[in-house]
């Protein structure tokens, strides 16, 4: 005698929890190794020159002033410094050097007042940098 013999069928069940853990977990990792840049520039449109030249320095260092009269030293922003505090800033930028062979670009919006670009240069002259630069975009 033949015996029928009764399959049994297995269903398929989709367990979601093991599959919530492991894309929690990678949310998590992902949210964790991600280094968020913070841009730290200011938009500026430079006023147009005929004559504009680029002189690469190696010791010149960069400030750049918005139309809001923010300076922007060494990446960070500064709203309403004094002279001083600016000043000690670039200082600190020159790391104690001898200021005799650094040059400063400042990078002015041609929309700023002509009071921030005295200020600019006060801040300049009271860190003991003599060699200031207005930089200006060529005729494209």
């Amino acid at each position: 005698m033949a015996y029928a013999r009764r399959r049994r069928r297995h269903e398929g069940v989709l367990e979601l929890t093991p599959l919530i853990d492991v894309i929690f977990l990678l949310l998590i990792f992902f949210m964790v190794s991600t280094s968020f840049v913070v841009n730290r520039e200011i938009a500026i449109k430079l006023p147009q020159s005929t004559s504009a030249a680029n002189e690469p320095n190696d010791q010149q260092l960069i400030m750049l002033i918005d139309a809001a009269g923010d300076f922007l030293v060494a990446g960070n922003l500064y709203r309403d410094a004094s002279v001083a505090a600016l000043a000690e800033v670039l200082q600190g930028q020159l790391g104690g050097q001898i200021t005799d062979g650094v040059s400063i670009r400042l990078d002015v919006d041609e929309a700023t007042d002509y009071r921030f670009v005295i200020k600019a240069m006060d801040v300049c002259r009271a860190a003991g940098i003599s060699d200031v630069r207005l930089n200006t975009r060529g005729k494209n």
